[in-house]
């Protein structure tokens, strides 16, 4: 009787030692759950909010650099001469003795209303750049550069001249048509050499030559962005590409 009180006894052990080997030997899925439909919908929802924020960080880049060179051009301007105006007593002038009989006075010449100018003119060319940014950051890049076009048009010895001939190279550069950007950034270099957008339009021609396949003219261009303009970020990016490219 002990002895198949015992028996039964070992069974119960052997039985509580393979489960418990069992569990230790599970090993756990390392399939992800599939995906909900509100994480879906959330990551869609995430999706637009980034192409929104870059959107945004463009433009606001974009302001930075003209407030930065309208700075810079003010710092330049030398002192304006300081002017007292003297006050002149008002001559009297005696009323001449009219005819007996006076001819009718002739209409005043109806003038033609002058264009728009000045300030308003400044602010209608920056709510169009605006609106050229903006359809840059949706992916709408014909509409994007038929837009610039006209901003350039409307100034092209304004403030944002510069900035709207980069931005149509762009447009060609996100479509992958080098030919067409490189003739954008080089009118940037070239006509506004001193403008804030003229290092970053240098950086990107040595960008195009890569893009291109002509390495030995990228290395060329990037070497005289750091050298004309050392302390433009431009000029940063061209050594990180310098560092990168095995010329």
């Amino acid at each position: 009787m002990k002895t198949y009180a015992a028996a039964i006894v070992l069974l119960v052990l052997l039985a509580a030692c393979a489960t418990k080997k069992a569990d230790e030997n599970e090993v756990p899925s390392l399939v992800p759950p599939p995906e909900t439909a509100s994480a879906a919908a959330a990551n869609a929802s995430s999706d637009a909010r980034l192409v929104e924020m870059q959107t945004s960080m463009t433009e606001l880049l974009e302001r930075i650099d003209v407030l930065n060179a309208r700075i810079a051009r003010l710092e330049a301007a030398p002192p304006a001469e300081t002017r007292v105006a003297v006050q002149t007593p008002p001559r009297v002038v005696e009323p001449a003795a009219r005819p007996a009989l006076e001819a009718a006075p002739a209409p005043a010449p109806v003038r033609a209303t002058a264009p728009v100018s000045g300030p308003l003119q400044n602010a209608a060319i920056a709510d169009n750049y605006r609106g050229a940014l903006i359809l840059f950051g949706k992916g709408r890049m014909a509409d994007s550069r038929a837009a610039l076009q006209q901003v350039f048009d409307a100034d092209p010895s304004g403030d944002l001249a510069d900035n709207a001939l980069y931005w149509i190279g762009e447009t060609y550069y996100a479509t992958s048509d080098f030919a067409n950007a490189m003739r954008a950034y080089e009118r940037v270099t070239k006509e506004y050499p001193e403008q804030n957008k003229a290092p970053d339009a240098m950086f990107k021609i040595g960008l195009t030559f890569e893009k291109t396949g002509d390495l030995g003219m990228a290395r060329k261009t990037f070497d005289e962005v750091i050298r004309r303009y050392p302390y433009s970020t431009a000029a940063s990016s061209a050594k990180l590409e310098l560092k990168r490219v095995k010329y």
